[in-house]
């Protein structure tokens, strides 16, 4: 997949050792992967939670954050749309 929006991903350089190494996992793997469909994102991070149509939420190791990915399946693009607290993202 090729990976938009990777600046955003630039607020957590300075996270938990924990957090910092997640992200680089997380992002590798994507730019690795080749979905096709919602089933193969879900099949790859069990964690991650399908909100439907192209969007989906990857809750960020050990922390409150959670990154929001839509994602153009047929393009081979998924663009990072948001980087939230788990409270924000679930309307806690």
């Amino acid at each position: 997949m090729r990976l938009i929006g990777r600046h955003k991903l630039h607020r957590l350089r300075h996270s938990e050792v924990d957090v910092e190494k997640w992200v680089r996992s997380w992002a590798a793997e994507v730019l690795d992967a080749h979905w096709r469909q919602p089933d193969d994102v879900t099949a790859q991070f069990p964690s991650a939670h399908h909100q439907g149509g192209s969007f989906f939420l990857f809750p960020v190791a050990h922390s409150e954050l959670a990154i929001q990915l839509q994602v153009a399946f047929p393009q081979g693009i998924a663009l990072i749309s948001d980087l939230n607290t788990n409270d924000e993202t679930y309307g806690n």
